[in-house]
């Protein structure tokens, strides 16, 4: 397992203590934590003992995807599950991956991703997640394949020797469409995946209103310049059609019956993609790893 980490120890310590609470089926595996940027505090959570094999790496601050990349360099299994510092996995999570694995044969397996229910969950973030513009997984289905753009990094297994060959962008300018933009590359070399809702973790982060979220509406935006400069093939898909559909919305409000919060909720998100989306960023794409933000998934 892959988990990596920047500032949050009380996050990781509940994912920590998750995995040493899996179901007793699952098999032996070994814990990477990769540390983005010193942190002495998760640096003392990680050095105590663990009912399982840890071992911690430390990297220059350069984001999540290059803490997923050393983890997979560090990696002894041949399978490597992706979590994130505030995903903490029910008890068969493990299973689940690894029976994906055995039907479908090598591929990518995404599990479920649904809001920790020991902490509040507010009517936004069910807006934005299981069927929003955090996590949508209502145009899934189980067992079956799933296009690359609902590839999520946060719950996550992959064969290591995927992530060695098509590693995550390390000079991706910051959060937001980094594992989609992994997950189209491998994609076009005829890898997929598929959805396993039966592999559940908890996410714990909290969104009580929209200004809560419209940072990581904004970092989309960035990130969708720098995909579009990468692949100019995707250039509906991440600039026309969002446009357009942030121009409907707001032509939308002319009507009365969509004066609900929601569709405010909605129009937030999209004005703040495409504000982000157009407004000119020279250093995207050309600054150094170092100066990505971190790894705040959301």
């Amino acid at each position: 397992m892959a988990i990596a980490t920047a500032g949050r120890p009380t996050k990781l310590e509940r994912t920590l203590r998750a995995l040493a609470s899996l179901a007793p089926a699952s098999p032996p595996f070994e814990v990477i934590v990769v540390l983005d940027g010193d942190d002495p505090p998760s640096r003392a959570l990680l050095a105590k003992e663990h009912p399982f094999p840890l071992r911690v790496v430390v990297q220059p601050k350069a984001g999540a995807g290059p803490a997923r990349n050393r983890a997979a360099h560090e990696a002894r299994s041949d399978l490597l599950l992706l979590l994130n510092d505030d995903t903490r996995p029910e008890a068969g999570c493990l299973l689940a991956h690894l029976r994906a694995q055995e039907h479908h044969g090598p591929c990518l397996v995404a599990g479920t991703i649904v809001w920790d229910p020991e902490h509040e969950i507010t009517p936004f973030m069910e807006w934005l997640a299981p069927a929003g513009h955090q996590f949508n997984f209502a145009r899934l289905q189980s067992g079956a394949r799933m296009p690359w753009g609902s590839v999520w990094a946060t719950n996550l297994a992959v064969p290591r020797a995927w992530m060695l060959d098509e590693p995550f962008d390390p000079l991706f300018p910051n959060m937001g469409l980094e594992d989609g933009e992994w997950a189209f590359r491998q994609y076009r070399r005829g890898r997929w995946a598929v959805y396993v809702p039966e592999a559940v973790v908890y996410h714990w982060h909290h969104f009580a209103v929209p200004a809560d979220y419209r940072r990581r509406a904004q970092e989309f935006g960035s990130a969708a310049r720098y995909v579009v400069r990468r692949h100019p093939e995707l250039g509906w898909r991440f600039l026309v059609r969002p446009t357009a559909a942030a121009a409907a919305r707001l032509l939308s409000l002319a009507l009365p019956p969509y004066w609900r919060r929601e569709t405010l909720w909605d129009l937030d998100f999209r004005i703040s993609y495409v504000f982000s989306l157009m407004r000119p960023r020279p250093s995207l794409g050309s600054q150094p790893a170092a100066a990505a933000s971190g790894n705040e998934q959301g």
